[in-house]
C-alpha cells in the first residue's frame, strides 16, 4: 500500500510523531499510517518541486572550495526566505537528485560519526548591479559543508578538521590550502562592505513562496547573536600567576630597516593574532616544548626555541599543566596577514614573554598584556598525522 506522504520540517518532527506520523527510513520521509488523519492535515504533502529548477545551472560551482557568504548577506539565504515546509520540499529533492550522497566527496549519511547530508546554496555575485543571485542548490555532507563555510568552522573551533578535509578532497598541499583560505577571506572582506539584493528567481516559478528578508541592520544583530551562541564554551580562567605589559626595551627594527614597531604599537597586531579562538575554543596559549616535535601544519620536525600552540589546564592540587600541541605557532601568526614589521615584532614579543622555561603565555585581550603562567610541561610524542579516513 502506498504511503500518504507528509511534508514535515525537521523542527516539527516530534510534534508530527505525537500526532501519529511514522518515519520511512528507506525514503527518509514521514507519512500518515491512515489517509486523512485530522492531526496530520497541516503537513499534507504539496506537489514536488522539479529536479531541475527553472534557470538552475547544475554545473555552477562544482567541487569543494571555501565559499563564504558576505557579512552583509548573512541570514538572507534560501532557508530564511521560505517556509519550513517549502524548505523540506527543496531539501528532499536536493538529496534525492544526489542519490543520497554528497555531490563533492561521494559519501553518504553516517549517524555513528555524525555525518549528515545538508543542502547548500551556490551564489553568483553581480558586483555592478549589487545582486546576490541563486544559481544552484546542491547536496553536501557535514564535512564538506564545514569546509565550505570555513569561517563558521573556525568559530566552532573546528578549523583544523575543516582544513584537513579540504586538503584531502581537493588534493591540496598545506600551503595551497592556506593560500586558498586566505584568498577566500580576501574576497569575503571585499564583498562584505556593501549591501546586496537577493535574487531567488529560480524558486518563484515552482510554487515556492519567497518572503522578503529582514533589513540589513536586523540581519546584523541576528548574526551577532548567532555567532555568540556558536562560540565554543570554556571554563572560567584562573587568575594568571604573572601579568606584564609588552614593552620591548627599545623600538624593534624589523627585517626592513626603514620599518620600526614600538612596544606601544604592538597591542593591535597581538590582538589580531590572539583574537582568533583556539582549536578547542577559548584563548590561544603558546609555549616552547623541550624536545624536537612534529608540526602537523607543515609536516616537518620543529626544534626549540620555536614556539608551539599549547593548551593549559589546572590540576587538582592547584598547579598548571601545559600541553604543547603539534602545531608551530608561526603558522597562526602567518594566517593573520600582518605587515612584515608587525609580523616579526609579534614573534619577538612572544619569545620575550616565554623567556623563562616551563611557561605558557596568552594575550589578554581586555588588559592588553601577556598572561604568563608557570607549570608542568608535558611534551607530546613525535607522531605523524593519521589519514582522515
Amino acid at each position: 500500500m502506498e504511503h500518504a506522504w507528509l511534508d514535515v520540517p525537521f523542527s516539527e518532527k516530534d510534534e508530527a510523531k505525537a500526532h501519529g506520523a511514522r518515519w520511512d527510513p528507506g525514503a527518509k520521509r514521514w507519512y500518515a499510517p491512515r489517509p486523512d488523519m485530522p492531526g496530520l492535515r497541516r503537513w499534507t504533502t504539496l506537489p514536488d518541486v522539479p529536479n531541475l529548477l527553472p534557470g538552475e545551472d547544475r554545473s555552477f560551482g562544482s567541487g569543494l572550495f571555501v565559499d563564504l557568504v558576505p557579512q552583509s548577506c548573512w541570514f538572507t539565504n534560501v532557508r530564511s526566505c521560505v517556509s519550513a515546509r517549502d524548505w523540506e520540499r527543496l531539501r528532499r529533492v536536493i538529496t534525492g537528485c544526489a542519490g543520497q550522497r554528497c555531490e563533492v566527496c561521494g559519501r553518504g549519511e553516517e549517524r555513528d560519526v555524525r555525518r549528515w547530508l545538508e543542502a547548500h546554496e551556490r551564489w553568483e555575485y553581480d558586483s555592478v548591479a549589487g545582486v546576490q543571485r541563486l544559481r544552484r542548490l546542491m547536496c553536501l555532507c557535514t564535512d564538506c559543508h564545514a569546509a565550505t563555510h570555513f569561517g563558521l568552522a573556525e568559530v566552532r573551533g573546528r578549523r583544523e578538521e575543516a582544513l584537513a578535509h579540504l586538503r584531502t578532497v581537493a588534493r591540496m598541499s598545506r600551503s595551497e590550502a592556506e593560500d586558498h583560505v586566505r584568498a577566500a577571506f580576501a574576497v569575503w572582506r571585499e564583498r562584505s562592505v556593501r549591501p546586496w539584493t537577493l535574487d531567488l528567481g529560480i524558486l518563484t516559478n515552482v510554487g515556492v513562496e519567497v518572503f522578503r528578508p529582514a533589513e540589513a541592520a536586523e540581519r546584523q544583530r541576528t548574526a551577532e547573536r548567532a555567532l555568540r551562541d556558536e562560540q565554543v564554551p570554556t571554563a572560567p580562567a584562573r587568575p594568571p600567576l604573572t601579568d606584564f605589559p609588552v614593552s620591548p626595551p627599545a623600538p624593534f627594527t624589523a627585517a626592513l630597516p626603514s620599518e620600526e614597531v614600538s612596544g606601544a604599537l604592538l597591542g593591535e597586531p597581538l590582538r589580531t593574532v590572539f583574537g582568533r579562538p583556539a582549536a578547542g575554543g577559548g584563548s590561544q596559549w603558546i609555549t616552547v616544548p623541550r624536545r624536537t616535535w612534529f608540526c602537523h601544519q607543515c609536516d616537518s620536525d620543529v626544534r626549540p626555541p620555536e614556539i608551539a600552540v599549547a593548551s593549559v589546564r589546572e590540576e587538582p592540587a592547584g598547579r598548571w599543566e601545559i600541553v604543547p600541541r603539534p602545531c608551530e605557532w608561526a603558522h597562526v601568526v602567518a594566517e593573520a596577514g600582518l605587515p612584515a614589521a608587525q609580523h616579526r615584532a609579534v614573534l619577538v614579543a612572544a619569545a620575550t614573554a616565554l623567556s623563562t622555561p616551563g611557561t605558557a603565555a596568552s594575550w589578554d585581550l581586555n588588559q592588553g598584556c601577556f598572561r604568563v603562567i608557570s607549570g608542568r610541561l608535558l611534551d607530546q610524542p613525535r607522531e605523524r598525522r593519521r589519514p582522515l579516513w
